[in-house]
């Protein structure tokens, strides 16, 4: 089991090893909004403080829509990222549109 600690609302999950975040986000209550969920809106833009390692490869649409050093500091599209092991902290700007 893999432990999702959501800081920006608090909020700690475990899920199965290699959830995709969009499944779990709504069902747990955080304040992380998705838009399109195809990678191409940005609306779910999160940043993964803690535990890169421990979730999937960035994908083609991240490297289409987020800027390189963006991608280096760890900013990833929420429906592009799957959870496949171990803790993950994310965190978000709390003003997106629910």
């Amino acid at each position: 089991m893999a432990k999702v600690y959501f800081k920006t609302d608090d909020v700690t999950h475990q899920v199965e090893d290699g959830t995709p975040l969009i499944d779990f986000c709504d069902d747990v209550g955080v304040s992380l909004s998705f838009g399109c969920t195809e990678g191409t809106c940005g609306v779910c833009e999160v940043t993964i403080v803690k535990g890169r390692e421990n979730v999937s490869r960035i994908t083609e649409e991240e490297t289409d829509y987020l800027l390189p050093e963006d991608l280096e500091e760890g900013m990833r599209l929420g429906c592009q990222v799957k959870i496949r092991k171990g803790d993950v902290t994310l965190s978000w700007k709390k003003n997106k549109v629910k």
